[in-house]
């Protein structure tokens, strides 16, 4: 598997990333996940951990563009923001391709941290936003 959904602490959706991407359908499950979460019509936020991610083609930042410009003729986004864990810098490189093709439906806020405690990253995910980043932390703006 991908990416695993963990809604334990919903709004919060804690997304874990395997490895590698081994398939499409593995990519789109997890597409059918994030859908799955605009289909409950509830206000979420995502904390997305690519700290595990190491192989992964660009092509998919394709993929995800589309789906992202997609979501955004939703009439409204139940996703409220988004605070992405990095690590490496060629996964930084390619979400930087993915914004760069499609701005995020909501505010999106790239961390590069070791912090694995998920209490602090919750907290972290609740109270960040443009004016109060935290050290390292890159704000992508929606458009």
């Amino acid at each position: 598997m991908f990416a695993d959904f963990n809604t334990d602490k919903f709004p919060f959706v804690f997304v874990t990333f395997s490895e590698s991407l081994n398939s499409e359908e593995e990519f789109d499950e997890f597409l059918r996940g994030w859908l799955l979460l605009y289909h409950n019509r509830k206000d979420f936020i995502f904390i997305f951990d690519t700290r595990n991610m190491k192989n992964i083609s660009p092509k998919y930042c394709i993929k995800i563009a589309l789906f992202i410009r997609k979501l955004k003729k939703q009439p409204y986004h139940y996703l409220q923001k988004s605070l992405i864990i990095i690590n490496d810098n060629r996964i930084k490189r390619l979400l930087d391709m993915v914004f760069s093709l499609q701005a995020p439906v909501a505010p999106v806020y790239l961390w590069p941290t070791e912090e694995y405690n998920k209490d602090i990253l919750y907290e972290i995910a609740k109270n960040c936003n443009r004016d109060n980043l935290s050290d390292n932390m890159i704000y992508i703006k929606p458009s």
